[in-house]
């Protein structure tokens, strides 16, 4: 089963406009008016903008489907390309999805949408909003790291867990200190990734994660640096590190460590 028809619920519920595919011909209608609905919810959770979200069927791929911005289509959903159809009488451009290529009817060309293929979900991306931390309580704790079998082991993560930690700690990177927000604009409010203390992958079992003290909110250039060795750097060692390279002499402000 796909996984982006086992969410599909939550998907739309962040402006995802999420469609089948046919098995067969890869042909599936997109309608005007439900175009309109997904950005205002979109907006409404956040987002400048959504996905198409297109999944088919076939085989055992539970990741067999596309995550394609919608700005990449926007050329191609025009008044010229709309066509009414002859069973209800709805406006709607027709679209097929063959050798990862997007078609729209009367448009005369195809988007090559390959590096949109088995892309993460919106669900999976650390792009939402945050509540404010009084919502959260200390010790609140969620269950995650169970091995899902798909083609290779994907461990799971718990979206509620990591939301969790940045409604806690913010979205401001504990390791340096960078704010999306304050460099790229409202719009990036809230994007942060999370790290967690503990990898997943050397766990292998389910265990209970407390967003709080497991996870930590960090960015992605230093999330990158955390995991460039195994074991992963510490986030106190990349610390060390920015300021061994930068010559700071004193320690910068207490942030969250992997002991907190």
């Amino acid at each position: 089963m796909s996984l982006a028809h086992e969410i599909r619920k939550q998907l739309e519920e962040r402006g995802e406009y999420v469609i089948r595919a046919n098995a067969a011909s890869g042909w599936f209608a997109v309608y005007p008016p439900k175009l309109e609905t997904c950005l205002a919810k979109a907006r409404a959770s956040g987002r400048q903008s959504f996905n198409l979200v297109v999944y088919r069927t076939r085989g055992n791929d539970q990741r067999d489907h596309f995550v394609i911005p919608v700005s990449a289509l926007e050329g191609d959903f025009i008044s010229e390309s709309v066509t009414t159809s002859t069973f209800n009488g709805m406006r709607r451009w027709n679209c097929t999805l063959r050798n990862k290529k997007v078609h729209v009817t009367h448009t005369g060309r195809s988007l090559d949408v390959s590096a949109f293929h088995r892309a993460p979900l919106v669900t999976e991306q650390s792009d939402r909003p945050f509540r404010f931390a009084e919502e959260v309580s200390d010790d609140e704790t969620f269950f995650e790291g169970g091995v899902t079998r798909v083609p290779v082991n994907r461990y799971e993560r718990d979206n509620k867990a990591r939301q969790r930690c940045i409604e806690k700690h913010g979205s401001i990177c504990a390791v340096c200190g960078f704010d999306f927000a304050a460099t790229y604009g409202d719009g990036m409010r809230g994007f942060i990734h999370v790290h967690h203390v503990k990898p997943l992958c050397d766990i292998r079992d389910n265990y209970e994660v407390n967003p709080t003290k497991d996870l930590i909110p960090v960015c992605p250039n230093c999330h990158a640096v955390i995991h460039s060795c195994r074991p992963p750097l510490t986030p106190d060692e990349v610390r060390k590190q920015r300021r061994k390279t930068s010559g700071e002499q004193e320690a910068e402000p207490d942030r969250l460590s992997a002991t907190d």
